[in-house]
């Protein structure tokens, strides 16, 4: 369910205009892929799949990506001269509020989905969780070279964002990754927890042939985690990744913040130009 549920927020992070009509274009028949891997669906269920996602998509481009455009505007006229923690804690509620709108739209579906799953179909589900299980496993097993890796993945997004960055800085952003990673517990470790746990809920209650209502309310239960409101844990990693948003904000130099303003630019052209395809 989390591919229903998330495929359609990832939209505006993607990359290249071309990449993000294909999503618009194509997304319904990836979203059938990516379900009938999990449950081997027949041609009644991919039919319906496909019309469901066709018609939310629709209304993502619609009604979605003019507000995810104004997000980007807003981010850009707020960052010209640095950014506060008020700022920051706007912004952060304005995607939360995105996060629910779609949720609400994407949760029916994906609950009268569920009660359409076959026996058969809620066993191959176990085994394809049982199989990505032993895999993120592996990860937890690897922890410094998962490390390392989350460091170089981080030093080049940063890189990608305000250009190249001087030996002070590049110091500076060492000593930081030390202490964040130090201060911060393993996500691996906290996800592979909580996956485990929900993945025997989910199996327990479609084993149980729910109604719309049961799975709904459990769908929304299951997200809840993700808004800060709800969840106190999240509430306070987010107040701390804030604080170093903060840090690098003040780090920057006025050449590096024009570079990203600069980087924000092809994003929101992007999403003109899907908002226009419509």
């Amino acid at each position: 369910m989390k591919k229903i549920i998330l495929f359609t927020l990832s939209l505006f992070i993607i990359s290249a205009c071309n990449t993000t009509k294909l999503v618009y274009d194509y997304g319904d028949k990836y979203v059938s892929w990516q379900l009938d891997s999990y449950f081997e669906l027949n041609d009644e269920q991919e039919d319906w799949v496909e019309e469901r996602m066709k018609t939310h998509l629709e209304w993502h481009r619609a009604q979605e990506l003019p507000h995810y455009k104004r997000f980007l505007t807003d981010i850009q006229n707020s960052a010209k001269d640095g950014l506060t923690m008020s700022e920051l804690d706007e912004g952060y509620s304005r995607f939360e509020a995105k996060q629910r709108r779609t949720f609400a739209r994407l949760i029916p579906d994906a609950a009268l989905f569920m009660t359409k799953l076959s026996p058969e179909q809620i066993n191959n589900l176990e085994r394809k969780m049982t199989e990505e299980n032993e895999q993120m496993l592996t990860k937890v097993e690897n922890r410094q070279e998962r490390i390392q890796q989350r460091r170089e993945d981080f030093l080049e997004q940063m890189e990608d964002w305000f250009g190249e960055f001087s030996p002070a800085q590049l110091a500076q952003i060492n000593q930081w990754q030390t202490e964040w990673y130090t201060e911060s517990d393993d996500p691996i470790e906290r996800r592979m927890k909580y996956r485990m746990k929900s993945q025997t809920q989910l199996l327990s209650l479609l084993r149980s042939t729910p109604d719309n209502l049961a799975l709904e309310k459990w769908l929304l239960r299951w997200i809840s985690r993700w808004d800060s409101n709800q969840n106190s844990e999240r509430k306070a990693r987010i107040q701390r990744n804030k604080k170093r948003i903060l840090q690098v904000d003040k780090f920057i130099s006025s050449e590096q913040r024009l570079h990203a303003i600069r980087e924000l630019d092809d994003w929101v052209e992007i999403l003109e130009q899907t908002i226009a395809n419509h």
